[in-house]
């Protein structure tokens, strides 16, 4: 919560000084969510390890049903916030700060009670990332980004309880690197609608897993404000 708290504050103050600085109109706040698909293969092993745990009436020692399976992480959302300045005819450069989140859960019936898991991850970030202008509209670029960020494992239910699960919070490090293309089209006096498509690679360090990775593209939307 602090590292999330230091950097939002970070974000919050780039953006401020870049508005407020005297060259002004050289700048740019940008704003969006992208939604990224993940290969988060060691995360999605011990998602069907639980699944099997529980549709096995827990290795047959409680009986369980009407259960809704907890799913495998294929895809997150992101929400991210920045600036940009064009730094010649053809560069842009952005730092902006990025939140990463998601969450799945499982819930059934047993012979002890109703039981429920969920697994929610939050990651927050900044990015360094430059733009090439291609045309008007057309731009391609990429860079990285440095996340810190929480696992969050919850257990309700005896049933869990009597297999010795418990809750857990575990730290996590990552960082991502990114290239695409991206589009934009004015539709108001300062005001762009931009979009674009990145091929993202993720390397992830988890104190309960260890090393995770994850490859896959990003869609993203937002817009852009000029001063």
């Amino acid at each position: 919560m602090k590292n999330k708290i230091i950097i939002l504050m970070m974000a919050l103050m780039i953006v401020g000084l870049l508005a407020g600085s005297a060259a002004a109109s050289d700048w740019e706040a940008v704003g969006g969510i992208s939604i990224t698909n993940v290969t988060l293969d060691k995360w999605n092993s011990t998602i069907d390890d639980l699944n099997n745990l529980v549709a096995s009436n827990f290795q047959g020692s409680i009986s369980t049903s009407n259960i809704e399976k907890m799913d495998n992480i294929d895809k997150v959302p992101m929400l991210y916030l920045g600036a940009k300045k064009k730094v010649s005819d053809k560069w842009t450069a952005n730092i902006q700060y990025e939140h990463i989140f998601g969450a799945v859960e499982t819930n059934f019936d047993s012979a002890v009670g109703k039981g429920s898991a969920e697994i929610d991850v939050a990651l927050n970030g900044l990015a360094l990332l430059a733009d090439y202008e291609l045309s008007e509209r057309w731009t391609t670029g990429g860079g990285v980004a440095f996340y810190k960020g929480t696992k969050d494992k919850n257990f309700e239910g005896q049933a869990f309880a009597a297999s010795g699960l418990v809750d857990e919070k575990v730290d996590l490090d990552a960082v991502s690197y990114r290239w695409g293309i991206g589009y934009k089209r004015q539709f108001a006096d300062s005001w762009d609608f931009n979009a674009g498509i990145d091929y993202l690679y993720l390397e992830m360090d988890d104190e309960d897993e260890g090393d995770v990775y994850s490859n896959g593209f990003s869609y993203k939307a937002g817009l852009t404000y000029s001063f």
